[in-house]
């Protein structure tokens, strides 16, 4: 063994991205490779080239009664399933609580509203902060739980083109599909939000979290 390694960067969290996947567990990933594009395979996966175990026509109706079928989905991907079941860190919970449902949904719908809306940009993919960022919050994890965190995604899983602003219609879906995400994995989040104390650093006194 090396007497370089470093227990701490060996134990570090694998960085998933939207073309991670583990197929061999079923959980793959459907961004299309410019090779799909080409042959008109889009909706396979872009590992093992597997069709997808669902309809990509019912999932790009966005209807928002079918939102159980589209969370389904969604679990087949390796980082979608990744955020709708691990570990929320701590951090991430207390936004939530202290937004509680009401300011969560005030929350998402702005995010997706401001930050998602306008046509896609050099910065698309790049504009969400992802699970080990300081900035990260659980509108974030919302978004990328639920395919809305860059018009990439939007446009693959639910057919909305990246070169257009949306639309109030579709704007109202993805918030609707985010806050599926929220109550979800915060099922205990009072209406209104809660007072919830800093988390406290072992030698700092005003740590937020």
């Amino acid at each position: 063994m090396s007497d370089d390694w470093n227990v701490e960067e060996e134990l570090k969290p694998l960085k998933l991205k939207c073309t991670s996947s583990d197929c061999k567990n079923g959980h793959h990933s459907y961004r299309p490779t410019p090779k799909q594009k080409a042959a008109n395979t889009v909706g396979q996966c872009r590992s093992c080239n597997e069709m997808a175990p669902f309809e990509w026509e019912r999932l790009h109706k966005l209807d928002p009664e079918d939102l159980d079928y589209t969370i389904a989905a969604l679990k087949n991907e390796l980082i979608r399933q990744h955020y709708w079941t691990n570990e929320i860190p701590q951090k991430v919970e207390n936004y939530a609580r202290r937004k509680g449902v009401k300011g969560m949904e005030g929350a998402v719908e702005k995010r997706i509203r401001n930050s998602m809306s306008p046509p896609a940009n050099d910065f698309d993919g790049r504009q969400t902060p992802v699970e080990d960022s300081a900035k990260v919050n659980a509108v974030h994890f919302a978004q990328h739980a639920t395919a809305s965190c860059c018009r990439k995604c939007m446009e693959y899983w639910h057919g909305i083109p990246r070169y257009h602003s949306l639309t109030e219609d579709e704007i109202s879906y993805l918030s609707r599909l985010g806050m599926r995400f929220i109550s979800e994995r915060f099922p205990l989040l009072t209406e209104t939000g809660e007072k919830v104390s800093p988390i406290r650093k072992a030698g700092k006194s005003n740590t937020k979290g």
